[in-house]
Order: structure tokens, then C-alpha cells, then sequence
């Protein structure tokens, strides 16, 4: 009996080993992700910088047969996540990415380039509902102009979990791990905003001019926004939140004063003007403000760093020149604010803000996703993460270096306000996204 059991077993795991030869679909992890928020580290250890990335490729893997998978992102450069976007459809699941179409034509791209083909190879002798692609979009996909800028992962199961959106400052790349600071918040169920968000990428997926392309939409303590700004209806969600703060009064902070933490990665042009002249304001009656930036425009940091009776607003420039060659190597590419204190009266608001979109013109008319939660659980893990990584680079050079760069075109706009001095004939944010 013994023995036949042990010939069994051999003969059921070379079945295995064979089938694994034969190309057979590999059965889904089983992974569930997690609801909340996940950040990462540039300078941390592997797997701290890739938590964001590692995270979404291993719900990539535990989507079952059947499931959904719905990328958009503004550039695609994963080997891993192609494996597993291959091997997911290989074993029944539908997989549908999104990029800017500014990352296949100005860049060689053979990522995105074999995921495209692959998944081709992979729809032959499939039923036209359940075929896979990889396209890209022209511009801002549902807009007139801007780009395609929004970061958000769509899952209609992945382990025990249904109904998953997780959207953020991640693309889906190596350098949002090992160049970039990012976060992404993951949600999942009923009131997660999948289903708002599966009729936005559905819109982009046509790739022409939506109707209406700002849209929004509320669940409980939890909003999501997509731009482009345009048309009617529309009014900036980050400006509507800075109109309802009072500085004062609040009872959830020791001092008393409403505290701001904002970290864009780029402010400026019109909107990050205007923006930054409402935090200036606020910065003057009281509140406890601070900004955390990679790129900065120049009459933006000027305004910002002026004189008042509480001196300039409080700001640091979140950059790490790793080899001393004068170029940014590491940067903050998270667009997150937090709020807690006073806001529209009532004195123990707590609100986050995270997402793809910069405080910029350019964002204003790019597709892009913003995500806005009271959770207070979620604005104290904000909070700290920002807190941290404010008063990690406080001890950098406060000398600011005013300067031109040339465009693509090689004409020369106006440049932006540096944190570091660049040595001469290099330019810092060579390595950088500027937008």
C-alpha cells in the first residue's frame, strides 16, 4: 500500500513538472492585497524600494482564471510585471494596459513592446470579449491636450479580494522603485471606486475627447477625481480643500493651528502659482504649513520664499545627488498633501490627498487620478511618512540657483528654482520627470 502511494505521488508531481514543460497555465498565487497605503524608498534596501511595484505584481499573479486586469500608467518599463501580465493571461485573464504614447515613439521601449506582442500571441483562438492589449494614448487619452499621466491598476479579483483599485504616484517601471519615492492606496470591495474608475479607463481606451472629462465621485469618507479640468463642474479639487481650512481653532493638533504637509513633486506655471499663494496666505494666518518639492518654477519659489511677518514658508527640496556629479539621482515623485485641524468648523478634520497630478497647468490638462479620504488612519500615515522624509532632507544645501534650460525644441523657457547649485555645463534634472 506503502509503495503504492509513493508511486502515486512520483507520478503525480512529474505530471506536474511536465505540464509546467508543456506551457500548461500556472495556477494564480494566492496573494490578497491589503486596503491602505504603500510607500517606498529610493535609498532603502530591495525590497523597500520595491514595495510598490512588488506589491502590484503580486496581485498581478493571484488574479484567478476569469478575473480582469486594467492598467493605465504614463510609461511601462517592468520586465517582471510582463512576465506576470504573459503568464495571467496564459491561464484565462483578460489584460488590458494603457500608456502615453510619448513612451513608444520619442523612447525605444522593448518592454512595452514585448507585452504588446505577447499578449497578441496570446488572444489567438480566444473569443473577441476576452482578448488582451496593450495600447497607448495620444495626449491626454480623454482629453484636448496634456498627457496621459494617471497611475491606476484595476483588479476585479485578486486572492479573496474583488473589486481592487490601487492608484497613486507609482508608474509601472523600475525607476518609480530604485529612482523614485512614490505611494499608491489600495482599496477593494463594493465601496472601493473600481467601478468609477472601470468607466474612466474604459473612456481613455478610446483614446478621443470625452464629453465631459473631469469627473468625480464620492463613497462614505472616500472621494476620486479625474481630470482633465475642463468645462463646467470642474472647479479644482486641491483649491476646494485649501478654501476650507481655518488655521486656527483646531483640536487634533497640540498647537492649536491647522498643520498642511505638501509634497507635489512639481509646482509651478499658473495653477502651482495659484496654489502656492493660497498656501502662502494660510502659511500667514496661522497655520502650520510645509512643502516638500522636486521641481519648483521660479516665480513660484520666489513668492514662496518672500518675507512676511512669519517669515517664507517653510520649504524643502526633496532631490539626492547620489555620486556628486551634479545630477539628481533620487527624487520624491509622490503628489500628496495632508490637512488636520480646523477645516469649514469643524476643528478635527483629517484629510489626505494623493494620486498622479502635480500642482501645474500641465497636470490641469492631463489625465490624471486624485484620490481625497477624511480616513483619519490614513492622514496619520501620510503624515508620518511626509514628517520623516521632510526632516530626512532638512540638512541639505539651502542655496538656490536661478537659471534657464532649453526645451526639446532647444529654445530656452523659463527654468525652475534649484535646491542644490549645479555644476557648470550639467543639467541637475537631467534624470529627472518634470512633470
Amino acid at each position: 500500500m506503502m509503495v503504492k502511494r509513493s508511486i502515486c505521488a512520483v507520478v503525480a508531481a512529474m505530471a506536474v513538472v511536465l505540464s509546467l514543460m508543456a506551457g500548461a497555465p500556472a495556477q494564480a498565487g494566492k496573494y490578497t492585497p491589503r486596503s491602505g497605503p504603500t510607500f517606498n524608498s529610493a535609498t532603502g534596501n530591495g525590497a523597500a524600494q520595491r514595495s510598490i511595484v512588488d506589491k502590484i505584481v503580486k496581485t498581478i499573479r493571484s488574479t484567478p482564471r476569469g478575473a480582469h486586469i486594467q492598467i493605465m500608467t504614463w510609461n511601462y518599463a517592468s520586465p517582471t510585471a510582463t512576465d506576470a501580465l504573459l503568464r495571467a493571461q496564459k491561464r484565462g485573464v483578460k489584460v488590458n494596459v494603457l500608456m502615453a504614447k510619448g513612451n513608444l515613439t520619442r523612447v525605444d521601449n522593448p518592454t512595452f513592446k514585448r507585452l504588446r506582442a505577447g499578449l497578441d500571441r496570446g488572444n489567438r483562438g480566444r473569443d473577441k470579449a476576452r482578448r488582451s492589449w496593450a495600447r497607448t494614448c495620444v495626449q491626454s487619452c480623454r482629453g484636448r491636450g496634456g498627457a496621459a499621466h494617471a497611475k491606476f491598476y484595476l483588479f476585479s479579483q485578486s486572492g479573496r479580494a474583488r473589486n481592487v483599485l490601487i492608484q497613486g504616484s507609482a508608474n509601472l517601471t523600475t525607476a518609480a522603485s530604485s529612482n523614485q519615492w512614490n505611494d499608491v492606496r489600495t482599496t477593494s470591495g463594493s465601496n472601493s471606486g473600481y467601478g468609477f474608475a472601470r468607466g474612466v479607463f474604459a473612456q481613455m481606451a478610446k483614446d478621443k475627447p470625452a464629453r465631459r472629462p473631469y469627473t468625480s465621485w464620492r463613497g462614505g469618507p472616500d472621494r476620486l477625481a479625474f481630470f482633465p479640468i475642463a468645462g463646467r463642474g470642474s472647479a479644482d479639487p486641491v483649491a476646494g480643500l485649501l478654501n476650507r481650512v481655518r488655521c486656527r481653532g483646531a483640536a487634533n493638533t497640540a498647537s492649536g493651528r491647522t498643520r498642511i504637509l505638501v509634497a507635489p513633486d512639481a509646482m509651478r506655471e499658473d495653477r502651482g502659482m495659484a496654489l502656492g499663494r493660497k498656501l502662502r496666505r494660510l502659511w500667514v494666518d496661522g497655520c502650520d504649513v510645509r512643502i516638500g518639492y522636486t521641481v519648483m518654477g521660479i516665480d513660484v519659489g520666489r513668492m514662496l520664499r518672500k518675507p512676511s511677518r512669519r517669515g517664507p514658508v517653510p520649504l524643502v527640496h526633496l532631490v539626492r545627488d547620489g555620486n556628486g556629479d551634479g545630477q539628481f539621482d533620487d527624487y520624491f515623485h509622490m503628489k500628496a498633501m495632508t490637512i488636520k485641524g480646523n477645516m469649514g468648523g469643524n476643528r478635527r478634520s483629517t484629510v489626505t490627498l494623493n494620486g498622479s497630478a502635480n500642482f501645474s497647468t500641465s497636470a490641469a490638462r492631463s489625465d490624471e487620478n486624485i484620490g481625497i479620504s477624511s480616513r483619519q488612519g490614513l492622514t496619520l500615515r501620510y503624515e508620518e511618512h511626509l514628517t520623516y522624509w521632510f526632516n530626512q532632507f532638512r540638512g541639505g544645501s539651502n542655496r538656490y540657483v536661478y537659471g534657464r534650460q532649453a526645451n526639446a525644441d532647444g529654445r530656452l523657457v523659463d527654468g525652475f528654482l534649484f535646491g542644490t547649485a549645479p555644476v557648470d555645463g550639467v543639467d541637475p534634472y537631467a534624470l529627472v520627470e518634470l512633470d
